[in-house]
């Protein structure tokens, strides 16, 4: 039994009682206080996705005649990315801002970025900010636009770039803005100040790049009676520090794909002036999608003066296994026209893995 004297009497309760309150009081008030002065939290105030993509390629059969220097007839080569994706939006301008961060993944490579980019997005349209593709690129419409596997004519080992689309200014750094879509129709727009900058690097003068490169697109999509139609029509304009006459970049290039059914047919026609080379080219592509199977043709060909005329038929197949990982194969038949042996046969097998 416990005495008497060792209860608490009402006195000291109530003196008890002050004093949580008390201190209850200048611990709801401390978070209030400490906003007054800076903060440090467990993070960035944005919203990080990491994503990527991990692929094994076999390339086999004329793999020296397409790339004039690979002296094996079946090579086995990766490709793999990481990509960081930060994204916020404010509450009250509803503004989207944020980063994009592309790294590259394979064991050998030494430039370990792709991309890196800043982006601010709202009712204005969305602006892009570093080392990214141009207008021209991003918005180009073609055959290549619904090939399967590393992409066709525009793809990984078999594929031939001056069939594709116009001479671009990659990842240069620049600025870029795209307008918010209208009644179907959307402008691109980008100007790099050099296209031998890119990184934290500048320009070196007179290093035999093109300069003051503006590139342009307007794209319209739209659908009549469940047939979806995409249409473009990009270009690209740059002068440079040469002493000949003929020192600057004209270029255009149009694109239609057609959808309807599974099935996708496109094509692109197109037209440049790169320090006085003329090129003239055309592709065209076909898909069917049957279940869990993609079919693919491209086909393109170009025309230099001077220079040669290359060509290039890419068959295409892919399927998908489990989410996120797709078997894909691809042959192509081609002709460099570099002068020499340059054409032939050769394949690509690809298991990649996207995350």
């Amino acid at each position: 039994m416990i005495a008497s004297s060792h209860r608490p009497t009402r006195a000291g309760l109530l003196l008890a009682s002050s004093a949580l309150v008390a201190a209850g009081t200048l611990l709801a008030a401390a978070p209030a206080a400490a906003q007054l002065g800076p903060q440090v939290g467990p993070g960035g105030k944005l919203d990080i996705t990491v994503t990527g993509f991990s692929r094994f390629l076999w390339a086999v059969g004329d793999v020296k005649e397409k790339t004039g220097a690979q002296n094996s007839s079946s090579d086995f080569r990766n490709d793999t990315e990481v990509h960081i994706v930060a994204r916020g939006k404010d509450a009250n301008t509803g503004i989207e801002y944020g980063a994009t961060i592309e790294f590259e993944a394979d064991t050998n490579r030494t430039d370990n970025t792709d991309e890196t980019w800043v982006i601010l997005k709202g009712a204005f349209g969305e602006f892009r900010f570093g080392d990214e593709d141009g207008a021209a690129d991003n918005m180009k419409v073609g055959g290549f636009s619904v090939a399967v596997g590393t992409g066709g004519i525009d793809g990984s080992v078999i594929d031939t770039p001056l069939v594709v689309g116009p001479t671009n200014s990659d990842d240069a750094t620049k600025i870029i803005y795209y307008s918010p879509s209208l009644a179907g129709f959307q402008l691109g727009i980008s100007y790099a100040a050099s296209g031998t900058s890119n990184g934290d690097n500048l320009a070196v003068t007179n290093a035999g790049g093109l300069k003051d490169w503006f590139e342009g697109g307007l794209t319209w999509t739209g659908a009549f009676g469940g047939v979806g139609i995409t249409a473009s029509v990009v270009g690209g304009y740059a002068t440079a520090d040469f002493t000949a006459a003929d020192d600057e970049l004209k270029t255009i290039f149009g694109g239609l794909q057609v959808d309807a059914f599974g099935i996708s047919l496109a094509g692109g026609i197109g037209t440049e002036e790169v320090l006085g080379i003329d090129r003239d080219w055309y592709n065209l592509g076909a898909k069917a999608v049957i279940g869990p199977v993609a079919l693919s043709v491209t086909w393109g060909q170009a025309q230099l003066d001077p220079g040669p005329d290359p060509k290039n038929l890419v068959l295409g197949a892919e399927i998908g296994i489990v989410p996120g990982v797709a078997l894909s194969g691809e042959v192509s038949f081609f002709d460099e026209d570099r002068g020499g042996d340059d054409d032939g046969v050769l394949g690509v097998v690809r298991l990649g893995v996207d995350f």
